[in-house]
């Protein structure tokens, strides 16, 4: 097990990865000591101070990383509004006629030059880009209203059966309880019979 030495704030943080490693794996502390080389206490304290490291840590960076999000969601809805409102503006289209080679092989300039304006009613898909923007926000910051959840009430079906749940409910409590004295009874229990 341990070597009775005081390890070194490196050694410290360098057994705690590993502690943390293992832990998070499933092993059992006794086995966690004997791969590390620690004693068994000596990986509970780190366990404890791990676990005091791991709570703060989810508390700072549950706040942080939802602002994060918050802050990625809202620049993409920005960029949303943006090609929203360039997909409302008049869509332009620039036609040449003319502008022939002459006899050097040097291009003539264009005769005319027409320019058509369309407009457009903006593309949805923006839009529906926006709306995704504003529910995640919604989910982020916790503001959705609650889902209703049905609970199935045996009670109630019971009654709507005609049967008394009171007596339905003692029948249980009576055939769990002799479930219960038979297991007392039984030859893997240990007892005689």
């Amino acid at each position: 097990m341990g070597t009775g030495k005081h390890r070194s704030g490196a050694q410290i943080a360098r057994d705690r990865r590993r502690i943390s490693d293992l832990y998070l794996q499933g092993w059992l502390q006794a086995d966690i000591a004997t791969e590390i080389g620690v004693s068994a206490p000596t990986v509970s304290r780190d366990l404890k101070a791990l676990q005091g490291v791991w709570l703060e840590s989810a508390l700072i960076d549950f706040d942080e990383a939802k602002a994060r999000e918050i802050a990625k969601v809202d620049r993409l809805e920005r960029e949303y509004w943006e090609a929203w409102l360039r997909s409302c503006e008049d869509a332009e289209t620039v036609r040449q006629e003319g502008g022939s080679k002459n006899q050097d092989g040097k291009l003539k300039p264009p005769n005319k030059v027409i320019r058509t304006s369309k407009g457009q009613a903006g593309d949805p898909r923006f839009l529906q880009g926006i709306e995704r923007c504003i529910d995640k926000r919604c989910k982020i910051l916790g503001i959705d209203a609650p889902q209703k959840v049905e609970v199935y009430d045996w009670r109630k079906e019971a009654e709507g059966k005609g049967i008394d749940t009171s007596e339905l409910f003692e029948q249980f409590i009576q055939n769990a309880y002799a479930t219960l004295q038979e297991g007392d009874r039984s030859p893997s229990n240990g007892s005689a019979e």
